[in-house]
């Protein structure tokens, strides 16, 4: 893990030094032990601020569409599923390949923050973190070194995984490292108990958390597969339909509903399963749920994989078969 974190920062160097691309966007140490923050490099001499490590969540690919009408070249530090996103993005007509460097990095999962933060002194300082298969070694200034076993303490999307390594990157940084996921887990397994329970019970789990919803758009911002200019849910409509909307701005269950099932249809068949939304969300909706159980329906009658797999893949939705079956005609 230091020699893949020495060579993202050779590399990172070397394309500013050449200016073959005028940004890389990658991590930075945050403000705690556990938390890092999306970082872009833009001499030399900064890439030297770039970290890589089991603290890394963010997604970062969604950094690109802020330059998406410019022509400079970009590089990004993509782990297996953010390699979705640039596919995603490219698929989409909305980031040209041609203009990012994807700095591929092996990722053997992202530890939760929320577990392992307590675990530390306020104000520790990371010395060093170690893979040793399935288990985490961290070693801080105040705490000595602590172990964290994988299946107990990384991220619930993390233990699904289904692509560790990014596949396609121009860069891979680091060797190949073992897949987080565990062994056996029915990566829709979850998806398929809310699809058992009857109408009344489903409306009551997800009434519970839709209630709680702020409508702040972290999960739609953070998405790759949302990555329309301007929103339909705050675009102002000009002329004789002024003042109409998809949803008002109320955060009433009924508004929260509209909101997250047109998003859920908004990206069925375009959804990575990068897990950002729910990572994101402040009051913990279970958003990965909603948006798998359209992925499981398009494995179930398109037999699609999972979107972004592959960057020239068919898209389920947005493809026409004579034989598809019709029974909303």
């Amino acid at each position: 893990m230091k020699e893949t974190l020495q060579n993202l920062r050779r590399q990172a160097a070397d394309l500013l030094e050449k200016k073959e691309v005028a940004l890389v966007i990658g991590w930075e140490p945050g403000s705690d032990i556990a938390r890092t923050t999306p970082f872009f490099a833009a001499a030399p001499d900064e890439a030297s601020r770039l970290t890589w490590g089991p603290f890394c969540a963010n997604g970062l690919v969604k950094y690109l569409l802020d330059y998406r009408y410019g022509t400079e070249k970009l590089a990004v530090a993509a782990r297996g599923c953010d390699m979705r996103a640039v596919n995603r993005l490219v698929q989409d007509r909305q980031f040209p390949r041609e203009r990012v460097v994807v700095l591929g990095l092996p990722c053997a999962g992202i530890l939760d923050r929320a577990k392992v933060l307590p675990r530390f002194t306020p104000g520790a300082k990371l010395l060093e973190v170690a893979d040793r298969g399935d288990t985490y070694l961290v070693r801080t200034d105040l705490d000595g070194e602590k172990a964290f076993p994988k299946a107990e303490f990384l991220e619930p999307r993390c233990l699904e995984c289904e692509q560790n390594v990014p596949e396609g990157a121009d860069r891979l940084l680091g060797p190949a490292v073992a897949s987080p996921a565990l062994p056996g887990i029915d990566r829709f397994g979850d998806v398929a108990a809310l699809e058992a329970l009857d109408p009344a019970a489903k409306s009551a789990f997800w009434d519970r958390y839709f209630t709680r919803c702020l409508r702040c758009y972290a999960c739609r911002n953070i998405c790759p597969a949302c990555n329309c200019k301007e929103c339909a849910f705050e675009q102002a409509v000009p002329g004789w339909q002024q003042d109409a909307r998809w949803i008002s701005k109320a955060t009433t269950l009924s508004e929260n509903y509209t909101f997250h099932l047109i998003r859920m249809f908004d990206v069925a068949g375009r959804c990575i399963d990068c897990g950002e939304c729910e990572r994101v969300c402040p009051v913990n909706i279970p958003l990965r749920k909603l948006y798998r159980k359209v992925l499981k329906d398009a494995r179930e009658l398109f037999a699609a994989p999972t979107p972004g797999k592959a960057p020239d893949a068919v898209l389920p939705m947005v493809t026409f078969a004579e034989n598809d079956r019709e029974e909303f005609m």
